[in-house]
């Protein structure tokens, strides 16, 4: 487990450790994020000019360094508001969509390592589920269950419990036989959350309240109940590719519109209900990777890719210079171009996208965020390690 003592991050850019005693760090850093705010202006452009329009916003941190020393810079771009004018702060919270699972994944890692469960147990063990026998933990984190996803079934409403979406995918048989495939599946997420809570008897938040976000001081990172919290910005999209719009063509004529109330935000739950800043998403991924919250065994499980991700993802189309290339038992394995490997996780949920990277040859955590729908996430990270490689 992480100590508390572990960090205190200065929002309003960076902290860093003796550093800052010198008075060299802060000069340091502010350069830092000039250029990483400069990477960020131009991305602005490059990312919204297949519509003729400009990223309204985007945010990025990077975290690198040692346990009790580790060093962020930050950068915002853009507005909090769009379309409006209100520009960004260190301080914005986005909602991150499907990073959420990281931590989902990481508690059930955690459940694995104390012995509550098994990631061979089936989830018939604690739901009525269709082939629940056949199905284990491990296929949940890794998405070789079989299931289909509630999240694209006619008739999923955004009222409903994890247990009702749960219900709506059980409607449907399986897409293919248990652990033999690869598809990608919000379904695997919510049950694992129910699974936690059975075995914690507490509240699926609660859990990752306590276990991760206070203990790694992650003070701006919530779990979305309905209300948004100060500094939480609304989201946008292009005003396409909903019912009664036309599809969202690379062409130009459609217009930003904002997004105050996503359809997913809550339903989404262990799946994708959390709302954070880069600057957090960057402390996590980074402490998941190098830190006590798993033993080197269950950080393995998460980041060693499987075979049936690595046959699906293998004709993926590269996102510029970033390749999805397989996942694991909760993360995703990025190749970019110059840079090496990396294991992360993307988010998109109404209004916003998110992407998060621990690049294990320069020891560097990166995340992303952008309240743009349309954002290229993937094209977004890759782009920005050139930027990221010459901040010291």
């Amino acid at each position: 487990m992480i100590t508390p003592a572990l960090r205190r991050i200065r929002r309003t850019h960076v902290w860093l450790g003796v550093m800052l005693a010198t008075g060299l760090g802060t000069a340091a850093c502010a350069a830092d994020n000039e250029t990483l705010k400069g990477a960020l202006d131009e991305l602005r452009v490059t990312g919204g000019a297949p519509w003729g329009v400009k990223i309204p916003g985007i945010a990025a941190a990077v975290a690198h360094g040692s346990r009790g020393s580790i060093e962020m810079s930050t950068a915002v771009s853009g507005v909090a508001d769009p379309p409006g004018k209100t520009p960004l702060s260190s301080r914005s919270r986005f909602h991150v969509g499907s990073v959420t699972k990281t931590f989902t994944a990481a508690l059930i890692m955690q459940l694995d390592q104390s012995g509550d469960l098994s990631l061979a147990d089936p989830v018939s063990r604690w739901l009525d589920y269709p082939n629940g026998d056949s199905i284990t933990v491990e296929m949940l984190l890794g998405h070789t269950s079989g299931l289909p996803d509630f999240s694209e079934l006619p008739g999923h409403r955004r009222i409903h419990t994890p247990q009702q979406s749960i219900a709506l995918a059980a409607r449907l048989p399986l897409l293919f036989p248990p652990g033999s495939k690869w598809s990608y599946c919000n379904t695997n997420y919510i049950m694992l959350g129910v699974i936690a809570e059975k075995i914690t008897g507490n509240a699926w938040a609660d859990e990752i309240q306590s276990r991760f976000l206070t203990r790694l001081e992650l003070n701006d990172t919530v779990i979305w109940l309905g209300h948004a919290l100060p500094d939480t910005v609304p989201g946008s999209r292009l005003n396409c590719g909903m019912e009664g719009e036309p599809d969202c063509l690379k062409k130009p004529g459609f217009r930003i519109v904002p997004v105050v109330d996503g359809h997913d935000w809550k339903v989404a739950w262990s799946a994708g209900a959390m709302v954070s800043t880069p600057s957090d998403m960057a402390v996590w991924i980074h402490e998941l990777m190098n830190g006590d919250l798993l033993d080197a065994e269950h950080r393995a499980l998460m980041a060693t890719p499987t075979p049936q991700s690595m046959a699906a993802l293998s004709q993926m189309p590269a996102f510029g210079r970033l390749r999805w290339t397989a996942a694991g038992l909760g993360l995703m394995r990025y190749e970019i171009d110059g840079f090496g490997t990396g294991w992360g996780h993307e988010g998109s949920i109404d209004g916003f996208v998110a992407n998060v990277v621990f690049m294990a040859e320069s020891g560097r955590s990166v995340a992303v965020t952008s309240n743009f729908l349309q954002t290229d996430s993937f094209a977004v990270l890759g782009e920005l390690m050139q930027t990221v490689q010459s901040i010291d």
